[in-house]
């Protein structure tokens, strides 16, 4: 039988790098088996390459039972170059599990995942791990935490214990301490003041949360325990009360009870609905609903194939049954459900809403689409992810594998669609991007391990262009005589510019049959040849217009391949003596960041030729806009993070093309030559 879903806790770990997500996650799953320290063999971080570089690469599942309650877990990456997965953990969580280090509990991702969770609108529970640590000071940790994210946060329990001391906690709702397995119902001593001013924060924020409650406490009666207990449970689901918890995941202290707290005062997936259709209806979590579930990850396993997770939102389904793709109209059978234990699969009777459920080769269906039965088609709306910040052109190293690269990149990019792979038109290569340079090259190292095919990364080029400042006549004489028929084509034009974005321009001016009709076309086909490459550069050739004035033919050696390159010809002789010029592109870009680095963000900026376009308040942070030189933002994304420790985001769209001042010329192409050479380094 399947558990049901008021029995089901999905909670997300998030957090940033080396707060310990992944030990503590491990320590609750060692706990549920009953063990008495973490689960053995990596349950979490499985895959080889996040065992070799000791830190999540990406979302692992795992699933356990405590006290009645079947807990899904989804670990998250901690670095921001992985930070898509914890943002789509987050849409398929009920709660997310804050974990921040005691040593530094606020740092970049720790914000950014924060303003994602607020944003999804999830409840939080943080745990504050590492409090066994030098300089580990829990009250000075929540009172940061209460700065940064609101009164709301109050400590649930506290430690016993100091730094190498720390011992045990002590529960104040319950009014235990829990020490080496031991229970108390004594506040432990030395700490009856701390006991009692976090006692009176507690209820007054549990009373704040519920009108009966608040009135009750002004009133001066006292609180029961299930009281707090149900108000604790509803401040929780009303994001309303965000709990602090004290542990060390590494000596399992305090891991039982934040396990406690997410079996007995998490939200299930039936205490709010967080789900709407693409018509924004809301989609409760009723298992005797329509069925319809979401795809949020796909794993690539070499054994069972393409392995895809679904959050069951609504209804309930068995193996074998069929359903539909909505977004490709296609019938995919729902075949052997199971549950994922990190890379394990546990079968499972049915899927039922509210569960994390996998399943193995589905044929047509992709991450964040929905199945659905037939007759009731449902879509939910794809996660927003983190634009791209890193850009790499891509192509095979052996010639003739250019198939299977590709094939194996596209695959990648379907386990992690915060990657994207797409073909630029101006440079013809094709680029794959993704949310950091590490992020870029795990996945090229990826396709290398489980695909045995190895990818050629290099700088993606900058597509400049050429055009001219004034106006010029040229001729092109083809003349060939080899024996018998010859070759001739004689073709005079006029090169003139045309305005920023134009394009091209092609005028017939020809009178008195000085070039047959039939020649013309091949004339305008030689000179657009001619524009793919410039003199100055060898960039193409924009923002021109042809003139095609005058010329000769000859009755029987004239032909259009000859016209052909006289058009050519003509064109390149004109360009030379119509003032060419090197037109660069400008970027559009936007800076999202803390008031306090803007300063240095615009100076940057302005270091980069960049030109300021004004700033913005969005919430508690700016937006700094600019227009900057392409060729200056090769390295950006390194240097914003360097610049800012990471605490800025930046988004570029193309904007137009510029000339490039005449003195300037060799030194940019110089610099994008560097900046090639730096970032494939």
């Amino acid at each position: 039988m399947s558990v049901e879903p008021e029995h089901i806790r999905n909670v997300c770990l998030i957090g940033h790098r080396g707060s310990g997500k992944t030990a503590l996650g491990e320590a609750m799953l060692g706990l549920a088996s009953g063990r008495q320290g973490p689960a053995t063999g990596n349950v979490l971080d499985h895959a080889e390459e996040e065992t070799e570089r000791g830190m999540t690469l990406g979302m692992s599942v795992a699933h356990l039972e405590w006290k009645g309650r079947q807990v899904n877990v989804l670990d998250t990456p901690g670095d921001g170059g992985f930070i898509a997965d914890a943002f789509v953990a987050q849409r398929v969580a009920d709660c997310a599990v804050l974990v921040v280090h005691a040593q530094d509990p606020i740092q970049v991702v720790t914000e950014r995942v924060w303003r994602r969770g607020k944003k999804e609108d999830i409840p939080h529970i943080v745990v504050v791990n590492h409090l066994d640590r030098e300089r580990a000071d829990f009250y000075d940790v929540v009172e940061r935490l209460r700065d940064r994210f609101g009164q709301a946060v109050v400590p649930l329990n506290l430690p016993i214990g100091k730094e190498g001391d720390f011992k045990g906690v002590y529960g104040l709702l319950s009014g235990i301490a829990f020490v080496d397995g031991e229970q108390t119902n004594e506040v432990p001593a030395g700490m009856e003041e701390e006991v009692e001013n976090a006692r009176v924060l507690m209820l007054e924020t549990i009373a704040e949360s519920d009108d009966t409650l608040l009135e009750k406490y002004l009133e001066g009666e006292e609180l029961t325990t299930g009281e707090m207990f149900e108000g604790i449970r509803k401040g929780i689901a009303d994001g309303l009360i965000i709990p602090v918890l004290a542990a060390s995941a590494e000596k399992m202290i305090g891991v039982d009870r934040v396990l406690d707290v997410i079996a007995g005062s998490a939200p299930s997936p039936m205490d709010r609905s967080r789900w709407t259709n693409e018509d924004g209806e809301e989609v409760p979590c009723d298992p005797e609903g329509p069925f319809a579930a979401y795809v949020f990850k796909t794993f690539v396993d070499p054994y069972a194939g393409r392995l895809s997770v679904l959050r069951v939102v609504s209804g309930r389904c068995r193996s074998d049954e069929a359903l539909t793709n909505p977004r490709t109209g296609s019938t995919e059978r729902l075949g052997g459900i199971s549950h994922l234990m990190g890379k394990e699969r546990i079968p499972a009777d049915e899927a039922v809403a509210g569960d994390v459920i996998t399943v193995a080769k589905l044929r047509d269906t992709h991450t964040f689409d929905t199945l659905s039965r037939p007759e009731a088609p449902m879509v939910f709306a794809p996660v927003e992810l983190p634009e791209p910040t890193t850009a790499f052109a891509v192509g095979a190293k052996t010639r003739g594998e250019e198939e299977k690269v590709f094939e194996a990149i596209r695959k990648v990019a379907d386990e992690d669609p915060s990657l994207k792979l797409e073909r630029s038109g101006d440079t013809g290569e094709d680029i794959l991007s993704g949310l950091a340079q590490m992020h870029v090259e795990f996945a090229i190292e990826r396709i290398a391990r489980r695909y045995g095919v190895e990818v050629e990364a290099r700088a993606p080029k900058v597509p400049f262009k050429e055009t001219i400042s004034g106006v010029a006549q040229a001729q092109g004489r083809y003349k060939k005589q080899t024996g018998g028929r010859g070759q001739f084509g004689d073709a005079r034009i006029e090169l003139s510019p045309l305005p920023r974005g134009s394009g091209f321009e092609f005028e017939d001016a020809i009178v008195g049959g000085s070039i047959p009709r039939q020649y013309i076309p091949a004339v305008e086909k030689g000179v657009i040849e001619a524009m793919q490459e410039g003199a100055l550069a060898g960039c193409p050739v924009v923002d021109v217009k042809v003139r095609l004035y005058d010329g000769a033919f000859h009755s029987v050696d004239s032909s259009e391949m000859a016209f052909k390159v006289a058009g050519s010809m003509a064109f390149k002789h004109a360009f030379s003596q119509a003032r060419p010029v090197l037109l660069e592109p400008y970027v559009k870009v936007e800076v999202l960041a803390p008031a306090e680095l803007v300063g240095e963000i615009m100076g940057d900026l302005s270091g980069r030729r960049g030109r300021p376009m004004g700033i913005e308040q969005r919430g508690e942070r700016q937006i700094v806009q600019a227009e900057v030189p392409q060729v200056e933002m090769l390295t950006y994304a390194r240097d914003l993070r360097s610049i800012t420790g990471g605490r800025a985001n930046f988004h570029i769209e193309f904007g137009h093309y510029e000339e490039v001042p005449p003195n300037l010329v060799e030194k940019v192409l110089a610099a994008n030559s560097t900046e090639v050479a730096e970032k494939v380094s």
